[in-house]
């Protein structure tokens, strides 16, 4: 119990530095680094069950949260995503492809369009970040296309 609170302590702490994270379980190192693409600081990873429950405990300092999952059964998550955001005035902000099913995101306060490929398939989805959290889950449907995404708390 008490290295698992010590791990999560570790973790946001790295989090909240800049600084890569490396956590020891079960003989895997799990290593999450924050990426920086102007004035957009990221993290995206998930893999497994060691490197979910790390970059979920760095969830925290991150505004905005992107979930990405194909529908099917069981539903999946995705990596390998290719993911643009682009501000209110169509400018890139973040162009990235992400190394597991969570993206997050230190956004300036404003309107944006995140795009996401995967599966074969484009979504789209306007958020708009605020003093609140934001989180955003990007749903494919077996067969791709386009289609909007969804806001989840």
């Amino acid at each position: 119990m008490k290295v698992a609170k010590l791990t999560a302590v570790a973790t946001i702490a790295a989090a909240g530095l800049g600084i890569s994270l490396q956590s020891v379980a079960a003989g895997d190192i799990v290593t999450l680094q924050p990426e920086q693409q102007g004035a957009v600081s990221f993290i995206s990873g998930g893999v497994g069950d060691d490197e979910a429950q790390a970059i979920k405990s760095m969830a925290v300092n991150y505004p905005v949260e992107m979930l990405f999952v194909a529908r099917s059964t069981p539903n999946q998550y995705l990596a390998n995503v290719k993911v643009q955001v682009t501000d209110k005035s169509g400018s890139v902000v973040l162009d990235t492809t992400t190394r597991g099913p969570f993206l997050y995101a230190k956004l300036p306060p404003g309107r944006y369009t995140v795009s996401a490929e995967a599966e074969g398939g484009l979504k789209r989805q306007n958020i708009q970040v605020t003093g609140a959290r934001q989180r955003v889950m990007l749903v494919w449907d077996q067969g791709g296309g386009e289609t909007a995404g969804l806001a989840y708390r």
